[in-house]
């Protein structure tokens, strides 16, 4: 094996070495600093030297070019090249030493790591549930009360504000995020992360979590655990900074870090307070029951009276069966069916309005005959009551009015 060559050291002239012997009797950082400026002062005389020598060397060119063959033109092209020796000497030991203010700028460049930001087009996979009121009419465009014939089109509902923003079913949820919430594996996640960067935010593990939460409460516990597991990972590494990916990795996949450890007891404790939660919320909504919604039941209001049900006979009126293809069709066959609980069942599914209108026409034409009131099975009340009232508000209404003319 050849010794290391240490010659291109050699050109390096450093004013401060500390391996400079003195006199046992001399400080030696006086000595240095002695020695410093020696060489700083040799260095500028020398260098003013050379600022000299050239300007005469520049005189001298000058003065040959004007003046003819003479007698003082030898003594001037000594003089003229005594000087360029002198010049060249000075200049081969001025530029045989490296020195600080020799150093100049090769290949300049600056790299600057900029944050890697989510793209601004991300759409959520799933939104918030947009919630309707819809008010239907049996003839919407007619002031009588038959229903709209087959084939033509209701009125557009109109989009109202939904007041129920926390539910805890209309979870918010990037398709990115969704993407890494069903990765199983550490070398899968570590791939995804690495072709979407800006995942590792706390940001995108709340929607992870939620997303657990939301399977849990689905019933859905091997997807909920999955979900728990992808979102530490992300927390994880956005806790650990900059470099948090790479790191939390490297530990995690050693078997003997006690990293390993901390992050298996979080995923199953996250997990366990996840489910117990969703257990007693399953819990409050079967007490519960969910709140209430008003709707048109048909009971009679006492305990003797019956409603019959019959759909139309084939030799009635042609009008009548044309109120009768007109009514909804779950209505239709819970007619023909003759049950009370079938017809009580399509009723719940309509408004309370819609419900009312079609219990009013079907009793007018015979397909229920009611003997008693129809009672509102939310409010307690008879529909006949409430027309009453109603009726008797409109009354008070316009006798007021009539007092105020």
């Amino acid at each position: 094996m050849s010794a290391i060559n240490y010659s291109k050291w050699d050109d390096l002239e450093i004013s401060d070495d500390s391996d400079i012997e003195c006199h046992p009797n001399v400080d030696k950082r006086s000595m240095i600093r002695w020695k410093q400026e020696q060489i700083h002062r040799e260095r500028d005389a020398r260098r003013t030297k050379i600022v000299a020598l050239k300007h005469e060397a520049d005189t001298l060119k000058k003065q040959l070019d004007r003046i003819e063959k003479t007698a003082q033109q030898p003594d001037l092209e000594k003089k003229y090249n005594d000087t360029l020796a002198q010049l060249q000497k000075l200049e081969l030991i001025e530029n045989k030493k490296l020195t600080s203010d020799k150093l100049v700028t090769g290949f300049d460049k600056t790299a600057v790591t900029k944050a890697v930001q989510p793209p601004k087009n991300e759409k959520p996979a799933k939104k918030v549930v947009e919630k309707t009121k819809v008010i239907e009419t049996l003839n919407p465009g007619s002031t009588g009360g038959v229903p709209a014939p087959k084939g033509k089109k209701a009125s557009a509902p109109a989009p109202v504000e939904d007041d129920d923003s926390d539910s805890e079913d209309d979870v918010e949820v990037t398709e990115v995020a969704l993407g890494f919430s069903r990765i199983k594996g550490l070398d899968a996640s570590l791939a995804y992360i690495s072709k979407h960067p800006y995942l590792s935010t706390q940001k995108y593990s709340d929607e992870i979590m939620a997303q657990a939460f939301k399977a849990q409460m689905d019933g859905d516990e091997a997807y909920a655990n999955t979900c728990v597991h992808q979102a530490l990972i992300l927390q994880y590494c956005a806790q650990l900074g900059k470099d948090g990916v790479g790191l939390f990795f490297h530990r995690i996949r050693d078997p003997g870090h006690p990293a390993l450890k901390i992050f298996q007891n979080d995923w199953k404790d996250t997990y366990t307070r996840i489910k117990e939660r969703c257990k007693v919320l399953a819990q409050e909504r079967a007490v519960s029951g969910g709140p209430g919604v008003e709707t048109i039941q048909l009971q009679a209001a006492d305990p003797g009276t019956q409603i019959h049900i019959t759909g139309p006979p084939e030799d009635a009126d042609p009008k009548v069966h044309e109120i009768f293809a007109a009514l909804p069709e779950d209505f239709q066959e819970a007619i023909l069916s003759g049950s009370l609980d079938n017809v009580n069942k399509s009723l719940e599914g309509m408004s309370v309005q819609l419900a009312e209108e079609v219990v009013r026409v079907c009793n007018q034409v015979g397909f229920l005959s009611i003997e008693g009131d129809i009672i509102d099975t939310i409010k307690g009340e008879t529909i006949a009551d409430r027309q009453a009232e109603m009726a008797a508000a409109a009354a008070a209404a316009a006798s007021s009015e009539g007092d105020q003319a």
